[in-house]
């Protein structure tokens, strides 16, 4: 059967466009529960079948019915009809599918691709209790609105652990470290809705073609930014669905921080 034991410090390491499948979910129920089966008789220790035939939202339902119904919603904190779409393989969040990793100790990047490979962790992560491989409590980045109407950092905001190694890989020191959830449509393919996004609060100055997290009076985006003279422009990847904006003149104007990892390094 299918023992907890390690939790894989890799996941948060993989690109989060190998999620993006063209294939559509092709298993029913009853083939589900067959490779459910499979996957619990796996004695302690073996590898992890070649499942790469499969598409990702058929992985991904296979992996969830290792977890009780009742606990899926509450795990991974989506409704049941949004989880029924990334069974479909539709849009599944980075976020999702390491909170579904972490909790069967299916490694992430076999959700993603299906290839055999070992449960253990990878000789080439730093092992559990080195420093290199420490978690770090990072504060999640949150916002409030000010009696001026403008947002605002929200410094209650809860804690998640992070792995110390890909702070250390961007750049990030600590303190300066929070995480975001994306949100919104204007970043695809670069960022798409639900993506686990480290944040650096300590890089607030403008640098051509980088993402930002920033606020015009109460409204929040991550986009890219341009400073031309005094004028600063809001630049999307989905530039057909999200023009080029400029910041309006005299409007509240706040940059919270660089996005500098997204799934992988930006």
């Amino acid at each position: 059967m299918i023992k907890k034991s390690t939790v894989f410090r890799s996941e948060l390491e993989i690109d989060a466009s190998m999620l993006k499948d063209s294939r559509v979910k092709s298993l029913n129920i009853k083939q589900i529960r067959s490779f459910v089966e499979q996957l619990e008789a796996l004695p302690d220790g073996a590898s992890l079948p070649d499942w790469s035939e499969l598409s990702v939202g058929d992985r991904f339902a296979i992996c969830l019915r290792l977890i009780p119904q009742r606990k899926r919603e509450a795990l991974l904190g989506k409704s049941e009809p949004q989880i029924r779409r990334y069974e479909a393989g539709l849009d599944i969040p980075l976020t999702v599918v390491a909170a579904l990793a972490v909790e069967t100790e299916i490694p992430l990047d076999w959700i993603a691709s299906g290839r055999p490979m070992q449960r253990r962790l990878p000789a080439s992560v730093a092992a559990v209790g080195s420093t290199d491989g420490e978690d770090l409590p990072v504060r999640k980045l949150a916002f409030k609105v000010d009696d001026s109407g403008a947002l605002t950092l929200d410094d209650a905001a809860g804690q998640v652990q992070f792995p110390r190694a890909i702070l250390q890989r961007v750049g990030v020191a600590p303190a300066n470290a929070r995480l975001l959830e994306a949100f919104g449509e204007s970043m695809t393919p670069t960022l798409s809705d639900g993506d686990l996004l480290l944040i650096d609060v300590g890089a607030t100055k403008i640098v051509e073609g980088k993402i930002f997290v920033f606020s015009v009076g109460a409204d929040a985006f991550i986009k890219r930014l341009r400073r031309i003279g005094d004028r600063v422009l809001m630049i999307s990847d989905n530039r057909e669905m999200f023009p080029e904006q400029e910041v309006p003149s005299g409007a509240p104007f706040s940059i919270y921080g660089r996005v500098k990892w997204a799934g992988r390094s930006l």
